[in-house]
């Protein structure tokens, strides 16, 4: 199995999470105010990073949540990490474990294996806990009532800058101030569909956890301990 420590994780939510540009090749502007401010789940995920990172916890679990509930992975992984290590929160093994479950929903390899590694992690009484407080968590967190959430609000944002209820661009230019000047970006690259459109977008978004790390990921069946 891929092993990946929690620290280790931690450490590649952090540095992914401050930086939401997939790759080198993504422009700039991925990077910029307006952008993110566009895209609910990048936004509060950058707030929950920063307030991480200056370990004003219960701000970042704030904010980490609101990412959560617009279906992003990174910051339900992060929020795993907080309640297994207790920051900012009371240490809850059990709740932990679930949200590294719901991380690991579309298969990234690193949260598989930090799902795994809770799950064999915990004793009966937090495995029945994990289990019983799971569907609560993913009835309002999972991919399939999160998801639709930032799709509204990128459809939203995409038809009030472009003025068209289809979001159609045409010879849209983007303007932006920046502390050096103005930066203009054509349209067509700045709308380009993988930035606000459902599919292209979330393998936008998967891009960087689906590629890290290599190896193979053996998962065995859950079993549900015995009643004592």
């Amino acid at each position: 199995m891929t092993s990946i420590s929690a620290n280790t994780l931690l450490a590649l939510i952090l540095a992914l999470g401050a930086s939401p540009a997939i790759s080198e090749e993504d422009p700039s502007f991925t990077h910029r105010d307006s952008f993110i401010a566009a895209h609910p789940s990048l936004f509060w995920l950058r707030e929950g990073v920063r307030a991480h990172e200056r370990a004003r916890y219960s701000e970042a679990m704030t904010a980490l949540r609101r990412s959560a509930w617009h279906a992003d992975k990174t910051a339900q992984a992060m929020i795993s990490q907080m309640l297994w290590n207790g920051e900012g929160v009371a240490r809850d093994r059990a709740l932990a474990y679930v949200w590294a479950d719901l991380a690991a929903e579309r298969g990234y390899l690193s949260f598989v294996a930090t799902r795994e590694q809770f799950w064999n992690a915990l004793d009966a009484d937090e495995r029945r806990a994990a289990l019983a407080a799971g569907p609560a968590i993913f009835d309002e967190y999972a991919d399939a009532v999160a998801k639709p959430r930032e799709e509204r609000a990128l459809r939203t944002a995409r038809m009030r800058i472009t003025g068209s209820r289809l979001g159609h661009v045409g010879t849209l230019a983007v303007n932006e101030i920046l502390p050096w000047g103005v930066v203009t970006t054509d349209g067509s690259i700045y709308y380009a569909d993988k930035y606000w459109k459902p599919e292209p977008y979330w393998q936008w978004r998967d891009h960087a956890w689906k590629k890290l790390p290599e190896g193979k990921v053996e998962v065995g069946p859950i079993q549900i301990p015995p009643e004592d």
